[in-house]
């Protein structure tokens, strides 16, 4: 039997309890990781870890509000306990709590907005950088988007954010290369991941508008990409972006 691309390594997936980082912790489980996961909502991180098991994989979970620092280190000292290492941390973390113009948003809406999506980020990654200058391979993945590079007219908030996640790969790229420590964006496009029970999606190509021509997808379609920068040797690149997006950003 060959062995799978991430056999002996331990993963840590932001916002792993549903949607796109559920599906991406399941890929990275069947090839052979050990993964961790967090998310504000403990039912969540329970059907995600009972689906790791069920195919076989190791997992770990942890509810906790990486907005706080504390909650993160937290976190990270619950994967140290648990597993003794860590190897990849993918900030997947966020969403959008702001969609309204700058003139009509709610302003805690919109500092929320950051927080959840640039704040975490720079909290797990401070928090896992000793384990991770342990790693024979350490890397760091961000779940960037192509709202950082294009804002539209209503999400602002989550566009700053966005922008200033892909500044932070870039810092980190940087500041840990010494450290053997690669970092890179991950921009999945448009994609419908969280489904409502009963109801089925297809991917499909968007005709006319301003989203003509892109592919939106469903949670599965990212996993390769996602599967491909994990796999990455360590003298891989750094301080890169790889997007699924059909148009230009």
């Amino acid at each position: 039997m060959s062995k799978r691309s991430l056999e002996g390594r331990v993963a840590l997936l932001t916002g792993g309890g549903r949607g796109l980082g559920r599906a991406i912790a399941l890929a990275y489980a069947k090839e052979g990781a050990k993964v961790a996961i967090s998310s504000r909502t403990q039912s969540e991180i329970d059907k995600t870890l009972e689906m790791i098991s069920e195919s076989g994989g190791v997992g770990f979970g942890l509810a906790a509000d990486l907005t706080k620092e504390e909650e993160a280190k937290e976190l990270i000292d619950g994967i140290d306990s648990e597993f003794g290492q860590l190897d990849l941390v993918f900030l997947n973390a966020g969403g959008n709590a702001a969609k309204a113009s700058i003139e009509n948003v709610d302003t805690s809406a919109w500092i929320n907005t950051v927080e959840i999506n640039l704040y975490t980020a720079f909290h797990v990654a401070k928090a896992a950088l000793p384990l991770l200058k342990k790693s024979a391979n350490g890397q760091i993945l961000t779940m960037g988007s192509g709202m950082g590079r294009r804002p539209d007219l209503t999400s602002s908030a989550y566009s700053a954010a966005k922008a200033g996640l892909w500044s932070l790969t870039q810092s980190m790229a940087i500041e840990f290369a010494q450290f053997g420590i690669t970092v890179n964006e991950m921009i999945p496009g448009p994609v419908k991941a969280n489904i409502p029970k009963g109801e089925t999606f297809e991917p499909y190509i968007v005709n006319e508008g301003a989203w003509e021509n892109e592919w939106f997808k469903g949670a599965e379609d990212v996993v390769p990409m996602a599967l491909f920068l994990a796999t990455q040797h360590k003298f891989g690149p750094s301080g890169q972006s790889f997007a699924l997006n059909r148009r230009l950003l």
